[in-house]
């Protein structure tokens, strides 16, 4: 099995130059394969090469469609999560508010604390000590929350407000194991990313080779090629890599929801 994981360990920009220089190489060293090939009298024929290389660029260029199809989908999903948590966490709160005194004000202050708390954790999908840290502080925070709900659900069974109290506590549980799972554990598979890089060799070799088989040979063409397949892999890798790269989901909702609860306090004092 793959480590999966091992993505995480690599900056953004060390994976831009390592695409191009996986994409570039093969280039060069096809050019000078296939202007040694020209030189002989038996050498092949331009036209089927040219449909090979066709084919296999449209083949890569599917491939590499797919993969931000995939990236994009889970993109979407962080940011609806996210928003689902918001929305969970703010009638958690809301709920909490009908509670009877000290259950009230306690519950409200525990709900703070994990939203602030939840501020940090989009930051740390890709390092796993720090999330587990975090996990422990939210584990604490859902301990207290929840024994709040069994101490209210003992005094009350037939209490609408505590089940609504209950049920809204475990909506916010559920929305941030959703997150964590679609921030910190699926990924695009290793695999994929190994069987891209091992077609894109294919593919830029074969460019190459055509390149040094007709006598036409074009660095300008090449360092194109290459810079724009590697910017398109490197956003791929960018938005799959959440916490770290440039692209990441906007956790405005997030502190707008933690103002409205500040505002609320200074609002009940």
């Amino acid at each position: 099995m793959f480590d999966e994981s091992i993505l995480d360990q690599i900056p953004v920009w060390v994976f831009f130059v390592g695409v191009l220089l996986t994409a570039l190489l093969p280039i060069e060293v096809g050019q000078r394969i296939g202007e040694l090939r020209r030189r002989r009298v038996d050498h092949e024929a331009e036209s089927p090469v040219a449909n090979v290389v066709t084919a296999t660029l449209a083949l890569l260029g599917f491939m590499v469609a797919l993969t931000l199809g995939a990236a994009t989908v889970r993109f979407d999903a962080r940011k609806e999560a996210l928003i689902e948590g918001v929305n969970a966490i703010e009638t958690a709160y809301r709920n909490a508010g009908l509670l009877p005194e000290p259950h009230k004000s306690a519950t409200r202050q525990l709900v703070r604390d994990y939203v602030e708390i939840r501020l940090d954790m989009h930051g740390l999908f890709s390092n796993a000590s720090e999330l587990e840290k975090l996990e422990a502080r939210v584990g604490s925070i859902r301990g207290q929350l929840w024994s709040h709900a069994e101490v209210l659900a003992n005094e009350d069974r037939n209490s609408e407000v505590y089940a609504l109290f209950a049920s809204s506590l475990n909506e916010v549980f559920q929305v941030h194991n959703k997150r964590v799972i679609l921030g910190a554990t699926y990924r695009i598979p290793l695999m994929v990313w190994i069987i891209l890089i091992i077609t894109t060799v294919i593919t830029t070799f074969g460019v190459g080779f055509q390149f040094g088989l007709v006598g036409n040979r074009s660095p300008v063409a090449s360092l194109a090629l290459t810079l724009t397949f590697a910017l398109v892999m490197t956003i791929i890798f960018d938005i799959d890599q959440p916490g770290k790269g440039l692209i990441q989901v906007n956790q405005q909702p997030m502190y707008q929801l933690l103002g409205r609860i500040k505002v609320d306090e200074q609002s009940n004092k």
